[in-house]
């Protein structure tokens, strides 16, 4: 059995998504919020509670792009990593949680990107999303001296969902 948890982004947290084996490397330096996936282990009165191993994990910091909100009322996913083997649907039932965690915080809407040579972007689908676009590469780049780009990542085109969790705050 699989549970989702909000869970501090600290050390521990870097450490294993240093590990996970995501292809852009670099953990992000901080997000808004993290959600860790866990394996459930029964708790103290025999219910099923997430404490066991942790095989994902999702961060939702502010939109990377400048031309969207930067006041907080806007996340964007910048990680999502599942270890093999999970049930299916686990991914999108991740968001579902992600997307209640983001209306609880005060959120008002939550996007994500999907490299489209890498991913078809069906979980987002499942979860909800809908298409909001697409980007194109600028050929510039992104990377910096204090953040080199990872030389899988590439520059290409990149699929843009969206879900608002809280319209009324728009």
């Amino acid at each position: 059995m699989i549970g989702f948890c909000l869970e501090s982004y600290d050390g521990t947290a870097k450490a294993w998504l240093g590990r996970s084996g995501h292809y852009l490397q670099n953990p992000p330096p901080g997000c808004l919020f993290c959600v860790g996936v866990r394996r459930t282990a029964p708790d103290l009165f025999g219910d099923m509670t997430p404490s066991g191993e942790r095989v994902g994990m999702v961060l939702v910091g502010r939109p990377v792009a400048r031309m969207l909100p930067q006041d907080g009322s806007w996340g964007e996913i910048t990680r999502l990593i599942l270890v093999d083997g999970l049930p299916h649907g686990t991914a999108s039932n991740l968001l579902r949680f992600v997307f209640s965690s983001a209306w609880r915080r005060g959120l008002s809407t939550v996007i994500s990107y999907h490299d489209r040579s890498r991913h078809t972007g069906c979980i987002y689908r499942k979860a909800g999303m809908r298409k909001d676009g697409a980007t194109t590469p600028s050929g510039k780049g992104w990377s910096s001296r204090d953040r080199p780009m990872s030389a899988q990542t590439g520059q290409t085109s990149k699929r843009r969902w969206r879900i608002d969790v809280n319209p009324e705050k728009q």
